[in-house]
Order: C-alpha cells, then sequence, then structure tokens
C-alpha cells in the first residue's frame, strides 16, 4: 500500500514539474499570437524582419487595436509600384517603453528591412494609409498612446521613401489629440485629416476641431478651427457624411450619463470649419444631448446620418429604486443649408441595456412614456395623461438571449433576431390606443 502511494506521489510532482516547466517556456499573448513561420514569400517576410532587428534579439510583436489594421504585420503598397510594402510593429523585451517599426522592401523576389523607427508610445491605437496629396504614394497616419491611458495620445503623419541606400521615413506631423478621421472635407479629391484636441487655459478646458492639410508646402492647418463643446469627456466616434458638402458627426461623452453629437463642416467661403451646435458664447452644445448610450447611425441606410436626441431633453436616469424611465429619442437629420437646425426623422424607445429599439409613429410622441423595471429588465410602455403623468399600461417588452426559442411567459407578438428575442403582451388598452401585435414586431430592431 506504501509502495502504491508511493509511487503516486511521484507521479504527481513529476507531472507538476513538468507543467511548471510548460508555463516557464510561455511568453505573452503578443509573442503566443506571433506568426509561427509562415510557408513561401512571408516565411521569408519574417526572417528578413529577424534578420534586421538582430539575430537572438527577443522581441514581442505589437497588434495596433483600432481601425482597419489590426496585424502587426501590416502590408500596403505606400509607393504606388503595384507592390506591397511590409510595416512590422515591435517592441524589444526589457525596452517595454517604446513601440518600434520596421519597414521593408520586395525587391527581386526578396523581403529587404529598410527602415527601423522608434515610435511615439509604448502602444500602437491605430495604423492608415493615404495619398494625401495626389502624388500617387501613400502617407502613413499612426496613433500611437501610452498603454492604460486614454488622454495621452500622439497622432504622426510620415512620408516613406524606399531607395536603395537613400530610404527615408519622414516626420510630417507629431502631435496630440483626442480623435481624428480621415476625410475629403472640402471635396477636392484628397483626403483631409480632421483633428480634434484640447488645450487648458487658466484652469479651464477648450476642445478644438481643425483641418490638416497636405500641400507642396507641407502639411499644415487649413483655415480656421472650430472651437468645440468644452464639457465633452471623451469622443467616441466620427463618421462623414459624403456630399455636395461632406458632414463630420463626432459622438462624444458629458460625464457618465449623457451624451450629445457635434456636427462639423467645412465653409470653404471663408475657410473655416462649423460647429453650428455649440454656442460661441457658452462653448456648450445643447441641441444634441441623449442620455442614452447610441451613436450616430444611418438608420435607414439612404446616405443620410441621424443624430439621436432626447425628445423634450434628457429625462433623469431614475425615478426611484424599482424603475428607471427611458426617454423618448428622435433620430434628427441636419444640413448646412440650415446650419444649426434638426429635422425630426423617426422616433423610438431604446434599451441600452439590452441593445434593441422600439420605433414609433410621430403620433405616440406626446401620448406615450416608458419605464424599464430595474430588477427583471422588462420595459413597460404606458399611456401618457394630460395631466403628463404614467397611465394605463399599453404593452411590455421582454428581452430574451438564452438560445431558448421559447419565451418564459406567455405573448400576443414576438420579434427575434439569432438568438436574441423581445416578446411581450398586448394590453386592450394598447389596442385602443392603436397599437397591434404586427406593428411592434414589425418596429423592433437588434443592434
Amino acid at each position: 500500500m506504501k509502495k502504491r502511494l508511493t509511487l503516486i506521489t511521484i507521479s504527481v510532482l513529476l507531472l507538476v514539474f513538468a507543467f511548471l516547466i510548460l508555463m516557464t517556456r510561455l511568453h505573452s499573448p503578443e509573442e503566443v499570437l506571433a506568426p509561427p513561420n509562415p510557408g513561401g514569400e512571408y516565411r521569408q517576410l519574417q526572417q528578413s524582419f529577424e534578420t534586421a532587428v538582430g539575430k537572438g534579439t527577443e522581441y514581442k510583436l505589437q497588434y495596433p487595436d483600432e481601425g482597419e489594421y489590426r496585424s502587426a504585420y501590416v502590408l500596403y503598397d505606400l509607393d504606388g509600384d503595384e507592390e506591397n510594402e511590409a510595416l512590422v510593429f515591435y517592441s524589444k523585451v526589457g525596452d517595454e517603453s517604446v513601440v518600434r517599426v520596421n519597414i521593408l522592401d520586395l525587391q527581386d523576389e526578396e523581403w529587404v528591412s529598410c527602415l527601423d523607427k522608434i515610435g511615439y508610445g509604448n502602444k500602437i491605437d491605430s495604423v492608415a494609409f493615404s495619398d494625401m496629396d495626389g502624388d500617387g504614394a501613400s502617407e502613413v497616419i499612426l496613433s500611437w498612446s501610452l498603454a492604460g491611458t486614454e488622454s495621452s495620445r500622439t497622432m504622426t503623419v510620415h512620408r516613406v521613401t524606399l531607395k536603395e541606400g537613400k530610404s527615408k521615413f519622414e516626420t510630417l506631423a507629431n502631435m496630440p489629440y483626442r480623435a481624428m478621421s480621415l476625410s475629403d472635407m472640402d471635396n477636392d479629391g484628397n483626403n483631409e485629416i480632421l483633428v480634434l484636441w484640447s488645450e487648458t487655459d487658466n484652469k479651464v478646458q477648450h476642445n478644438y476641431a481643425a483641418l490638416m492639410k497636405l500641400t507642396a508646402a507641407g502639411l499644415s492647418r487649413y483655415g480656421e478651427e472650430a472651437e468645440l463643446d468644452s464639457e465633452a469627456s471623451v469622443y467616441d466616434n466620427v463618421v462623414l457624411q459624403k456630399g455636395r458638402t461632406p458632414i463630420a458627426f463626432v459622438d462624444a461623452r458629458k460625464g457618465d450619463n449623457t451624451m450629445f453629437t457635434e456636427v462639423i463642416w467645412w465653409d470653404g467661403v471663408n475657410k473655416t470649419l462649423r460647429a453650428p451646435f455649440t454656442a460661441n458664447s457658452t462653448r456648450t452644445n445643447l441641441s444634441t444631448l441623449r442620455a442614452t448610450d447610441l451613436l450616430t447611425s444611418d438608420i435607414d441606410e439612404d446616405g443620410i446620418y441621424e443624430i439621436p436626441v432626447a425628445y423634450g431633453g434628457v429625462a433623469p436616469t431614475s425615478q426611484d429604486d424599482q424603475r428607471t424611465r427611458i426617454p423618448l429619442t428622435v433620430w434628427s437629420v441636419t444640413g448646412t443649408a440650415e446650419p444649426g437646425a434638426l429635422k425630426p426623422n423617426a422616433y423610438s424607445l431604446v434599451n441600452t441595456d439590452s441593445h434593441y429599439i422600439l420605433y414609433l409613429e410621430s403620433g405616440y410622441r406626446d401620448s406615450v412614456v416608458a419605464y424599464r423595471n430595474n430588477k427583471t429588465g422588462v420595459l413597460t410602455v404606458y399611456a401618457l395623461t394630460d395631466e403628463g403623468s404614467r397611465g394605463e399600461p399599453l404593452f411590455s417588452l421582454v428581452y430574451q438571449n438564452d438560445g431558448s426559442n421559447k419565451p418564459a411567459d406567455k405573448y400576443t407578438f414576438l420579434a427575434s433576431k439569432n438568438d436574441r428575442m423581445v416578446y411581450g403582451t398586448l394590453t386592450s388598452a394598447g389596442k385602443e390606443a392603436g397599437f397591434t401585435n404586427e406593428g411592434i414586431e414589425d418596429q423592433i430592431v437588434f443592434y
């Protein structure tokens, strides 16, 4: 018996020892995700890169976490010769304070390292390319940051020249920023960089937007900047609406519970950016406020973006411990013909916890009110009395995403998408108010 126990003990110790050896051989996630010696052309690319950084040099590949390019190995035709060049983002083990970029060119069917440059942070956020001056070669737009911070970000723009013995990685711009977008704001066929940044004067924050344009004289600010809402804490999203006058929509946050949208367009006559919803006197945007966590979207896919705005102003986040008031959201469009004007396009109730939208006909905008049960998540729509208080329940919306095809309770309508569903019961008061089961089903959209 003792001999058997001894053998078991030895076996367990050997397993633990083997596990510890395995753990010591494991690398960080970046190293685990490194390409495992790809075959053919790309195997030679990796070998050339490793030769360039030095045989035996330990390194970690660095992966952009935003934008179109998410690989540590980025292939792109920089010089317009119809052959991709390669940018490899990495840091050397023991010197993780900075991300480096190694640029390789395919010469005579072999990858050759031409440049190795130090970046502007210990994290690479995004990589983008654009021929900003129409010369046939693309500029490289990089975003850098310090890991663990959101406010300390740097944008750099580079012109890359790859010639034997004369390769250059020229920095055209290097500036802190809070949000940016490659956009042809003046409709001349070449992209500019719309960049947003902050400055502090006497402990007062000011937010600005400007266009950076590349000409023969270099990359510089184009025209006059626009002053934005000074209370923006985070910029979440930038989208461009193309057309005769391109418009940029920038979704931003004020504090923890309020969002708004800056609308920015280029006034070519006066050579200045315009932000019509931010009042110059107060540096505040009160026109596009909402409490819901919603981004500007082209909800009907007609090429025109709708801004979600809280109808009647931002409602309190909670009425009591049991229920939360859900404000009506009006999706509004705007343009440059009437700067600062919003035109309602659709009305809805948005459950941001469960990520679905119930669209409503405009006739209901002043006759219903909705509350979400804080415990169950059920959203109930009530009639709104003439005195502005909650009246009879019209219908409730129950959300389910457990993959079951059968809802837990009885229902009269059901809408579903993949494993997600919303169902509920239409009351007699709801029918009298004009709602139908089919109509509710058709107006539920998942996002």
